[in-house]
């Protein structure tokens, strides 16, 4: 469901969203060649003194990597490198509030555009004038994706956000939402992958 509990600050939660974007971005920053995924997770934890907990496990995932779902484990010993692609996933709880923001990055090249990114943002734009229902906006996601000759994996299916812990008021999936969604209660996430399996991209972020 949508509901929320009594401890629900919508301000808190904000401020949360925005608190794991930063972190996100500060330790991005920081990924550099010949860097296994184990070495940028301790970068990631000595950075996250303000995390009162995690609600998911952190997934970071290099090269190779990229096209694995949140459950599937990571190829080792995989090491980045120049126009290498990578994503962070995190689902941190700040003041008692869960964020959960994920992005895709290009070392080397502060040019390279998110395909996932774009598509969330189309799809964003569509459930603002529409009122698309979760179970639309994954219908969508897909024919976006092949417009791209993407394909979209519909193993990483949305879910809702909360006060920690969400699962008190709902354990579904977005893509199994059939109303419309309302804004600041359901995480949107888009993993395209390349049909030769090479590479994936990722991206994720509350529907506001």
């Amino acid at each position: 469901m949508e509901t929320t509990g009594p401890s629900f600050d919508l301000p808190l939660f904000e401020k949360a969203r925005l608190k794991a974007w930063e972190l996100l971005e500060r330790v991005t920053s920081k990924v550099d060649e010949g860097m296994a995924e184990e070495d940028l997770l301790q970068i990631l934890k000595a950075e996250s003194s303000e995390v009162e907990r995690w609600w998911h496990p952190i997934k970071i995932r290099f090269d190779r990597n990229t096209i694995c779902s949140f459950k599937d484990p990571s190829l080792p010993n995989i090491k980045i490198e120049k126009n290498h692609l990578f994503f962070i996933d995190i689902g941190p709880v700040f003041m008692g509030h869960e964020a959960d923001v994920g992005q895709t990055f290009k070392l080397g090249d502060p040019s390279f555009v998110n395909p996932a990114q774009e598509i969330f943002n189309k799809l964003e734009s569509l459930w603002k004038e529409q009122g698309l229902s979760g179970e639309k906006l994954y219908e969508q996601a897909c024919l976006l994706a092949q417009e791209r000759n993407l394909i979209f994996n519909l193993k990483m299916a949305g879910h809702r956000l909360s006060e920690f812990p969400h699962a008190l008021h709902h354990r579904g999936a977005l893509m199994n939402w059939t109303e419309t969604t309302n804004s600041c209660r359901w995480v949107l996430e888009v993993h395209l992958l390349e049909k030769d399996g090479s590479q994936g991209y990722f991206y994720e972020d509350l529907l506001i």
